[in-house]
């Protein structure tokens, strides 16, 4: 992932930067406004939504359960998981261009993932992803506004999951809505990343719901990053309780028509993932991968892998890809004068096609998105068309060079 170089800025520097700046915008809500390259870190909201792909093996053992109360358990479990990431990052990620676009691949682990911003005000970025097991998809949209004391990143989509029983049951369809981002202490100079409220994950098949409660965080260190919820049967009856905390641990205990708080097993206690049937023992569900420290902009390991680009992969991106973005790449690379100039020259380059469009009369329209309705919710969605995969294919084999997609950066 290149350098990845703070390049001499340090964080107590961009700190007090960041206060001088900041101070001045209390009340403003930040996605319609301009930072210096110094507030960023080196990946763009269209990878931060990839980040939800780190722990799709629960989709994975999701699929495997033959109970769908148990099934539900591990599909909260994911979309609870995307927030061991945000512990530490302070640091923005770069706004996407209108157009702009970013995949991520791992054949590995038979998933494949793709996001195009689709709409620049509001910012949205529509993500779809898919595996032999399971489809999810949804759009990254968010309203955010700093209050002084805090600067919060509330999410506004719904995320749409597809799981597809491997014991051959009817495919399942669920949805749910991503709880707020808080950064705290950013005038005081001690910012600490906390996430909270309610999630409701619901299987619109079987009619189950789990809900997840993210605590606030409180005066003492005990009170960080808890979480408690429980899976509810269609009857609305108790089947599962669950607890733990979401940077690093998630657990479940079957409780059949009652609900019990989750406390972290002690050592001999712990009973795995095919232990559910033993009512007095918690079982874990999910761990967040360990993470080294020293990274730049604390990011995790999985997030270094997103910014990765070689002589292999090269030949199969667009020229819209996040990775190709010059200001973005200069500042992972520690070259912070060229990436603040560089952010300024693709900025004021959206900005003049833009205007162009505008004299024209002219609507941008996404290119491998299209606006649909879903026929069991009836929300709107973006939904993919699935051309995208089809021409990286031509352009990998020299076949085609993206013949219509637009150079944005």
């Amino acid at each position: 992932m290149g350098k990845l170089s703070h390049n001499g800025i340090g964080e107590n520097r961009l700190l007090t930067f960041a206060q001088s700046i900041l101070k001045s915008m209390v009340g403003k809500d930040m996605t319609k406004m301009t930072l210096p390259v110094s507030f960023n870190e080196p990946t763009s909201l269209l990878q931060r939504c990839a980040e939800d792909m780190e722990y799709t093996d629960l989709l994975d053992t999701a699929a495997g359960r033959v109970d769908s109360t148990e099934r539900m358990v591990y599909v909260a479990a994911f979309a609870a998981s995307e927030y061991a990431s945000t512990i530490g990052r302070v640091a923005k990620p770069f706004n996407p261009l209108l157009g702009e676009t970013f995949e991520y691949a791992r054949p590995d682990k038979e998933f494949r993932f793709f996001i195009e911003q689709v709409s620049h005000h509001p910012p949205i970025g529509a993500a779809w992803a898919e595996s032999p097991r399971w489809t999810y998809w949804g759009e990254s949209a968010v309203k955010s506004k700093f209050y002084g004391k805090s600067f919060d990143i509330n999410p506004l989509g719904t995320w749409f999951l597809r799981l597809r029983p491997t014991n051959g049951d009817k495919e399942e369809l669920y949805t749910w809505k991503k709880v707020t981002s808080s950064v705290i202490g950013i005038i005081t100079g001690s910012p600490t990343v906390d996430n909270y409220g309610l999630m409701e994950v619901k299987n619109w098949t079987t009619g189950e719901v789990s809900t997840v409660n993210f605590k606030p965080r409180g005066w003492t260190a005990s009170s960080a990053y808890n979480i408690s919820g429980r899976v509810l049967d269609a009857r609305g009856n108790p089947r599962f309780s669950l607890g733990g905390k979401w940077n690093s641990k998630m657990y479940a205990r079957l409780t059949p028509g009652y609900e019990a708080p989750i406390e972290e097993p002690k050592a001999g206690e712990l009973h795995h993932r095919d232990s559910v049937v033993d009512v007095n023992q918690a079982f874990l569900v999910w761990q967040a991968n360990s993470r080294p420290t020293g990274i730049p902009f604390n990011l995790t390991p999985f997030v270094v892998t997103l910014n990765d680009i070689n002589d292999k992969l090269r030949p199969y991106l667009p020229p819209t890809d996040t990775r190709l973005r010059p200001d973005q790449r200069a500042m992972e690379d520690g070259e912070y004068a060229f990436a603040a100039t560089e952010k300024n020259r693709v900025e004021e380059k959206q900005r003049a096609t833009r205007k162009r469009r505008e004299m024209n009369g002219e609507e941008f329209v996404p290119h491998w998105f299209k606006k649909s309705t879903c026929e069991i919710t009836g929300e709107e969605f973006w939904d993919f068309t699935g051309q995208y995969w089809e021409e990286r294919e031509k352009a990998g084999r020299g076949e085609g060079n993206w013949e219509g997609v637009e150079r944005i950066f």
